[in-house]
């Protein structure tokens, strides 16, 4: 062989080596960026979780609190004004307390904020109350439920308590005092020490008026302080009663995973913050490891192609590499091919895609018969709310309603596809009239039930209209897709001029051809 084709070779099997190194890098890159989406995830569903067990406990602590609240109400409005009256009323408050481990004190208070009774050893009567936000409350308010004031100082021991409190109605009706229970913020932070949060993580629980009762690690400042100033609050937690975010944190700059939980039966709410950077940790500290072995990898790799490439000589070896690097080129082929059938936007497969399972599907169906349906889908007035809020909010609502409508087709045989636009289709095989017209209205009920709200849309949330055509025969017949298309998109168009958010079913009627004889 002539030192030109050792030269084509050796040139070959360089490139062969950078390619190598290069699809390596690629593919842990792609892996490492993968797995940190993935604990970023994780840690997105593992702080709303932790929310909502907060969330949870808070409540059921907050409601044992009022079920005492209101049996002292009433013992304090059945009780005389004897001594041996006061003495049980006394017991009967120390033993609620002893009872309960969230509550503090249990106190009552008479319409000028003064001692009448209280769980503590000895009745104070040098202090008066009516300076408190919760009297204040009641003694203007005649609502008959209870409120959670702000985070005070006890009057009788110093220490920082959460304050639960109803109103007392004299029999005219009129203000009486008030009944007070008072909960052990020590309590809730023994609980949440129990999780997990990392080193800038936080827990926080706040009122719906944007006021601090609780926080962890609890800062001088914590107790009480507002948090109207709080993007967080103003941007999210204001306007859901769930959600998570990734926030930078206006205090100290920490990029936190916040999720956050409003409680179901008070006006109240839980934040779990964990520090993006203790997420990542474990994570990061494994990429630098995996990047060191894969730098060793490279340098192996790069040693032992340029001894390849050395020792090249014969034309054969050549080209069995080039094989070799035709085969990997044809996976990658394939796995892309794979890849090109879906939707980049919403997940479901393409319009491409979808035309050629439809037509196996007809195929199919002209020879053993049976039964196939075909749902077309349109977001109602979806060009009105890509006016109203932009592209992205318009791409993030075809997102959820495609989620919507591939949990509705729930058998793995369906097929939903995006057709185009903010069109679906919903390939049905061994679907007749009936289960289709199901799967349909489930399909209206699941995006309504999004609650994605939309101005211009006749219910105020988003909606969608679905046309129907099915085909059901023992024997098969023999048809082109177009017109069980067309068919359905008729049906899909009546459901418009009805006025859209529903589902309208079109017989699909057969028309044999006609043969025409020629002389």
């Amino acid at each position: 062989m002539d030192v030109c084709a050792i030269k084509v070779a050796s040139k070959a099997a360089k490139r062969f080596v950078i390619v190598v190194c290069l699809i390596i890098v690629g593919l842990e890159g792609w892996s490492s960026w993968h797995e940190r989406r993935t604990v970023i995830e994780d840690s997105f569903r593992s702080t709303a979780n932790m929310a909502v067990a907060l969330s949870q406990h808070a409540d059921q602590a907050l409601d044992e609190v009022d079920i005492v609240l209101k049996a002292a109400l009433e013992q304090s409005t059945s009780t005389g004004k004897s001594a041996a009256d006061r003495t049980r009323l006394h017991n009967f408050l120390v033993q609620n307390v002893s009872d309960v481990p969230q509550l503090a004190g249990l106190f009552i208070y008479d319409e000028k904020g003064a001692w009448v009774a209280s769980s503590q050893p000895v009745l104070e009567t040098r202090f008066n109350n009516s300076d408190r936000d919760y009297f204040i409350h009641h003694k203007e308010q005649r609502f008959n439920t209870a409120f959670i004031g702000k985070p005070v100082r006890s009057k009788s021991t110093g220490h920082w308590v959460l304050t639960m409190s109803r109103r007392i109605n004299k029999p005219d009706g009129s203000f009486g005092g008030v009944v007070l229970a008072t909960l052990d913020i020590n309590f809730f932070e023994r609980f949440y020490h129990q999780f997990d949060i990392g080193q800038k993580g936080a827990i926080l629980f706040g009122s719906n008026e944007a006021t601090v009762l609780y926080r962890r690690p609890l800062l001088a400042d914590s107790m009480g302080k507002s948090l109207t100033d709080s993007p967080l609050f103003q941007q999210h937690v204001k306007l859901a009663d769930s959600g998570a975010v990734e926030i930078r944190s206006t205090q100290d700059g920490v990029v936190r995973v916040n999720s956050f939980k409003h409680l179901s039966n008070y006006p109240l709410f839980m934040i779990v913050a964990v520090s993006k950077d203790d997420v990542l940790r474990s994570w990061t500290r494994h990429a630098i490891e995996k990047a060191v072995g894969i730098s060793f990898l490279l340098l192996a790799v790069c040693y032992g192609g340029s001894k390849m490439v050395t020792q090249v000589a014969l034309r054969e070896r050549a080209q069995a590499e080039a094989v070799t690097a035709q085969e990997n080129l044809e996976k990658m082929f394939q796995l892309l091919q794979v890849q090109s059938r879906r939707d980049g936007l919403t997940g479901a497969i393409n319009r491409r895609y979808f035309d050629e399972l439809l037509e196996l599907e007809v195929a199919r169906f002209g020879r053993s018969g049976g039964a196939l349906s075909l749902l077309m889908i349109d977001v109602d007035h979806f060009k009105k709310y890509n006016d109203s809020y932009g592209h992205v909010a318009g791409d993030q609502c075809l997102q959820k309603v495609a989620t919507a409508i591939a949990e509705a087709a729930r058998r793995e045989v369906d097929v939903v596809a995006r057709y185009g636009g903010e069109e679906f289709a919903v390939l049905l095989p061994a679907c007749g009239r009936a289960g289709a017209t199901v799967v349909a209205e489930r399909i209206c009920a699941a995006v309504r039930a999004l609650a994605i709200t939309h101005p211009s849309s006749e219910d105020g949330v988003v909606g969608v209209s679905v046309g129907i055509s099915s085909i059901e025969s023992d024997k098969g017949f023999t048809f082109q897709p177009r017109e069980i298309v067309e068919v359905a998109d008729k049906a899909l168009y009546v459901a418009k001029e009805n006025g859209r958010g529903r589902a309208v079913y079109r017989e699909f009627t057969y028309r044999p051809p006609v043969l025409v004889w020629s002389a």
